[in-house]
């Protein structure tokens, strides 16, 4: 953006840019300074993404982000996820750096999901470093949490104490101080919050630069009318409250950078009074840039150009020649290759994309720079409805301001390509050409648009075929995705159906198998741009063309239930189509799962004269991203091309499989078989369950843990009772302190305590600290804790080791009624005789979210098995759909006639369950929200639901003492007609608990049912 924000750093950093003279012997240090958002005007490294994780990941694996898959700042996008963690970070250059020698520290912002229940916790401590002070969740100044070597350290908002730039300047020092010349080499990373959001400053420096403003550079409040639609939305010129604002934040991002450059001046001073200066590498950088009024634009980054995607870059160290400006286009991606040259590695990790530019730090106007192009990649983040601003309901828009100028949005997505073309002469440097390909048709700056080809002949298209086989990524050539006119996909569809229907054979039969994957994608891209109308009407004038292949039907009615973007990134069957199992990549630009066809060279010329003749831009496109096009003469002769110069042109040897007759009835009967056991009436499980006898009426509620190992039963005495399920006793590990115990005088304390250090075995364990009825009790997913919510408007937490309370969760005002664990580890919910429900993650004592809505209680919960929703039922006799990201109900179901007591949802996330007072059980289908099935047969209330496995059967429970199994897949009408006493047609069996109440039914492996119920 401007070159002011340097201006605080630079008297430091000419300090450093002297010649250093190299220790023998002695691997250098090298000490890493990365700063959060911030930009530089020219000059400086491009990034591979403007946006925090993916651009951090990328300096952490020197890949681009479509190699390293963290595509935005999400836990979906893979920021910090354990598939991330499990691939990628355990490749990161800190683990090289450790196989070097050298002792590495880290102090300072990680990954913006790290720390976070589901990315690991604060337990997790990334490989590679050896002392660790990592920041919990995105960039804050006060009030925060950091990970110190996997323990939790909590901050608050004393200036003196707790700001967070500080801290890691004190920490940066403590770890200097053990450093000498004799110790090993050390890598040291310091990543401050400053400049990002909320642009806190040290309260000393918060009076600094009263007068500055954003810099009024060429772009400053113009608008962009030539640019993508999102910049076009922007209110030119900004309003007057909107240019304070900015002016604001820029003298803020000024006065945090001042502690910043107390972090580098300390630095040096150590460093030089330790000696250890002129043997250690200092490299300052950011992470992305940012932008303030470019375009009339407020405050942000994730845009293609220079200000949001250029940042400093400034290396001092042995041999680096002072004073030096490199020219070349290098990227943060190069940062990782660099560290690990510095170390002494003999070469860069083959996966890695980036280079090292220890080739310039002597003598960079003799080097040949191995780049000549760089690509910047983003996906653009959004949400469904956006606060405030209603027009942009269902826009999938995202960082909205006062004025509802939005900085973001779903199809804000492109690949950009920055080359550099080769200098003129000495006085005129070659031009810099960005070819950018974005989601919604829209390709802007590129300078040679109108020379793209746009159909190819049957050589080119069998030569561009045969070198994609041979290259790891595809050519960069691709439509954009369906934005505006939907109505052009059915257009376009329909006239190549018809003309392939008309068409002779042999190019009929080659070509009809085309329309299934087109039809596929033109649908999934029509619902992922927000066309739900459009695509459902399109789906359903072309169904009957694939009715009769069975091997399509499951597909097919799996994404017949999408209605948006979300909806097809959670399908299975939807992603099968679009991403590969083994690459997390960009969704529009991945490439490994193309549907492939094999046309004859006579059926593919056939097909291009149609698509030639008329506007087929969208078809073209699903060809492009989704379908490979095979020349099954020119695939078998791919030996004999002369491609390129270089490549093979040996013919390999082939040969001829011949098929076994005897095989291929084989496995017609083995496909019969499957086909059989699929259509055919469902198996009925084998049910284990377990009466309690004695209960006397008191007992509230049972769960069965995760590994089946262990039964926990809560009573009205308030007590929880524990057994196992295997011939074994419990065993309850000793603590080191128990404060539930307190030892006097009169005690035989040593004999005591020698008692109480020997484990204990019991048939059962009584955990008492509830001072009301235990109403549930729900294991962890991991089976080591259990959770339990009581009359005294309390959830606690105990240890299954221990069987000890170690958490009291408060923040219901009335007896909590149910309890239910997310599949995602770390989160609860509740529901309460107050009227709501409530989202708690298990290290905070305090609820995260709060559901509000209903009318009366809140009597059952349930997550989604996607985590991303939350079912409540109510004895307002609805049952509501939340959404957890904002705590919005998404969906209200009308129809119970009593209270609802129990709710379930199917494992494959299309259905809900409940069911409760009026002995009914409905089924709901969670697409449209509308009623899918009613289940009669129970004469009394419903406590208990369950889903097989493969969501096609339900089970039931309640105070009729009898368990039912229900065949959800019949197409049976539902219907009100039929009195209480006749069953519906969907019941497969009913089983009697011989007059025990069924309070819990749970499916586990192996099509096996568990319940239990008391006498």
């Amino acid at each position: 953006m401007a070159p002011y924000v340097f201006r605080m750093l630079w008297i430091t950093v000419l300090t450093l840019l002297i010649p250093a003279v190299s220790t023998k012997n002695r691997k250098p240090n090298i000490v890493f300074l990365l700063t959060d958002d911030q930009d530089v005007k020219l000059g400086g490294q491009y990034v591979s993404a403007p946006l925090c994780c993916p651009s951090r990941s990328s300096i952490l694996t020197g890949k681009y982000v479509h190699s390293n898959g963290a595509v935005n700042n999400s836990l979906t996008g893979n920021c910090s996820s354990p598939y991330w963690q499990r691939t990628q970070e355990v490749k990161a250059f800190p683990t090289y750096l450790k196989g070097q020698g050298y002792s590495t520290f880290f102090a300072g912002k990680y990954l913006n999901q790290y720390g976070t229940p589901m990315a690991g916790g604060v337990e997790h401590v990334p490989p590679g470093w050896d002392w660790w002070i990592g920041l919990v969740g995105n960039s804050k100044y006060y009030n925060y949490h950091l990970s110190v070597n996997g323990t939790l350290e909590v901050h608050k908002d004393d200036p003196k104490t707790d700001y967070l730039t500080d801290i890691i300047n004190r920490r940066a020092t403590s770890f200097l101080s053990l450093q000498n010349s004799d110790s090993a080499p050390f890598f040291m990373m310091l990543s401050t919050p400053a400049c990002h959001g909320p642009f806190t400053p040290a309260p000393k420096y918060q009076n600094n630069f009263p007068n500055k403003t954003a810099p009024r550079d060429g772009s400053y409040n113009k608008h962009g009318h030539d640019k993508h639609w999102l910049i076009q939305q922007a209110i030119t010129p900004l309003p007057n409250d909107t240019v304070k604002s900015e002016d604001q934040v820029f003298r803020n991002r000024w006065r945090t950078l001042l502690s910043v450059d107390d972090i580098m001046e300390n630095i040096v001073n150590i460093l030089q009074t330790k000696n250890l200066l002129e043997n250690t590498y200092i490299v300052f950088s950011s992470d992305n840039g940012f932008h303030l009024g470019q375009f009339s634009m407020p405050s942000d980054k994730r845009q293609l150009y220079e200000f949001d995607v250029r940042v400093p870059l400034m290396i001092r160290g042995p041999n680096v020649t002072a004073g030096q400006v490199v020219k070349e286009q290098v990227m943060n991606i190069d940062l990782a290759p660099t560290f690990l040259e510095m170390a002494g590695l003999p070469s860069t990790p083959g996966q890695m994309d980036g280079l090292s530019l220890a080739p310039f730090f002597s003598s960079a106007s003799n080097q040949t720079w191995g780049r000549s192009t760089i690509l910047v990649e983003h996906q653009g983040e959004y949400h469904e409805n956006t606060p405030g601003c209603p027009q942009f309901r269902r826009q999938n828009m995202a960082n909205c301001n006062n004025h509802c100028v939005c900085e973001d949005s779903w199809n804000n997505t492109y690949s950009c390509v920055i080359k550099r073309e080769s200098a003129v002469s000495p006085s005129q440097p070659g031009r810099r050409v960005k070819y950018c390909l974005l989601k919604d048709n829209q390709d802007h700056e590129s300078s040679q648009k109108k020379d793209s080809r746009w159909a190819q002949t049957i050589s080119d298209m069998a030569v561009n075929n045969a070198s994609n086989g041979e290259i790891t990524v595809d050519n960069l050539l691709t439509y954009s995705s369906i934005s505006g006119d939907a109505s052009s996909c059915d257009e376009q569809f329909s006239r190549l159906k018809a003309y392939i229907n008309k068409g002779s054979e042999p190019y009929r039969s080659q070509l009809l198998p085309l329309l299934y994957p087109l039809f596929v994608h033109l649908y999934l891209d029509q619902l992922c741009n927000g066309h739900k109308t459009p695509a459902h009407r399109f789906y359903s004038k072309h169904l009957k063309l694939f009715e009769n292949e069975k091997s399509f039907t499951h597909t097919l009615e799996s994404i017949h239930k999408l209605y948006n973007q979300s909806d097809v990134s959670g399908c299975l069957e939807a992603t099968d189509f679009r991403l590969s199992n083994d690459t997390l990549s960009l969704l529009w630009f991945s490439r490994e799962n193309k549907f492939k066809i094999k046309l004859s060279e006579e059926a593919l010329e056939y097909l291009l004269r149609h698509l030639k003749h008329e506007d087929n831009s969208t078809i073209y496109q699903i060809f492009n991203q989704h379908i490979k096009l095979e020349n099954t003469v020119d695939n078998e002769a791919k030996g004999k091309l002369d491609l390129t110069e270089g490549l093979s042109t040996t013919k390999e040897e082939s040969f001829e499989i011949k098929e076994d007759p005897e095989h291929l009835e084989a496995m017609s009967a083995l496909q019969l078989s499957i086909r059989q056991v699929r259509e055919g009436p469902p198996c009925l499980p084998s049910i284990c369950f377990y009466t309690f006898i004695n209960a006397y009426q008191g007992l509230c509620t049972v769960d069965i843990s995760p590994d089946k190992t262990l039964i926990s039963a809560g009573f009205e005495d308030a007590s929880i009772k524990l057994w196992s399920t295997t011939p074994s006793l419990l065993q309850s590990t000793p603590q080191t302190v128990d404060p539930c115990k307190l030892y006097i005088a009169a005690d035989y304390w040593n004999v005591d305590v020698l008692e109480e250090s020997k484990p204990r075995y019991t048939e059962t364990v009584t955990l008492r600290a509830h001072s009301g009825s235990v109403y549930k009790t729900c294991f962890s997913t991991d089976s080591k804790h259990l959770l339990s919510a009581s009359e005294d408007a309390t959830v606690r937490l105990w240890d299954m080791s221990t069987h000890t309370n170690k958490v009291c969760y408060k923040g219901h005002n009335a007896p909590i009624w149910d309890l239910d664990v997310g599949s995602i580890g770390g989160y609860f919910a509740s529901s309460s005789q107050d009227r709501t429900a409530k989202l708690w993650v298990s290290d905070r004592i305090y609820p995260v979210r709060t559901f509000a809505g209903h009318n009366l209680d809140v009597d059952c919960v349930k997550f989604h098995p996607n985590c991303n929703y939350l079912a409540t039922g109510s004895s307002d006799r609805s049952v509501r759909l939340w959404t957890l990201q904002d705590g919005k109900s998404v969906r209200l179901m009308h129809g119970h006639r009593g209270t609802i007591m129990t709710l379930t949802f199917s494992p494959n996330g299309n259905y809900l369950a409940s069911a409760g007072e009026d002995k009914r059980i409905r089924v709901w289908d969670l697409s449209s929200g509308q009623l899918y099935k009613e289940l009669k047969g129970h004469t009394d209330t419903i406590h208990s639901l369950s889903f097989s496995g493969d969501s096609t059967l339900l089970a039931s429970g309640g105070m009729d003492c009898t368990i039912k199994v229900w065949d959800i897949r019949k197409g049976v009408a539902s219907s009100s007609s039929h009195s209480d006493g006749i069953s519906s047609p969907e019941l497969l069996g009913s089983f009697s608990a011989k007059s025990a109440v069924v309070t819990y039914l749970q499916y586990s492996e192996h099509n096996v049912l568990r319940g239990a119920g008391a006498v």
